[in-house]
């Protein structure tokens, strides 16, 4: 009974990480076929909890205004939490954004 008990805990675990997993897979499904909308609805509460290639995704709509107003504020904040969690795409266009900035 107790072997069993573990096996179930182990199994609805799994079966968690799934659910989680669905959330961000809908987001950048849509955001690759360009529905920015629903890609911004479903990858915001990913961001929100630390994904980092949800926060990416979530600055660049911030960014260019796709799916949401333009905010490159929001989009800033977003796109250093992203590279700050080592995001590559975030990390090279935090590089590009502040050299700019500083010339």
């Amino acid at each position: 009974m107790q072997k069993t008990i573990i096996y179930l805990v182990i199994a609805l675990g799994m079966m968690a990480g799934c659910v989680k997993q669905v959330g961000l897979n809908e987001g950048i499904a849509y955001f690759k076929a360009e529905r920015y909308r629903s890609a911004f609805i479903k990858l915001k509460p990913e961001a929100e909890k630390g994904q980092p290639d949800a926060e990416y995704a979530i600055a660049y709509m911030y960014y260019y205004g796709l799916g949401v107003t333009e905010d490159r504020k929001h989009a800033w904040l977003w796109l250093n939490r992203a590279a700050q969690l080592g995001q590559p795409d975030a990390v090279t266009a935090v590089r590009l954004l502040t050299h700019k900035t500083t010339k």
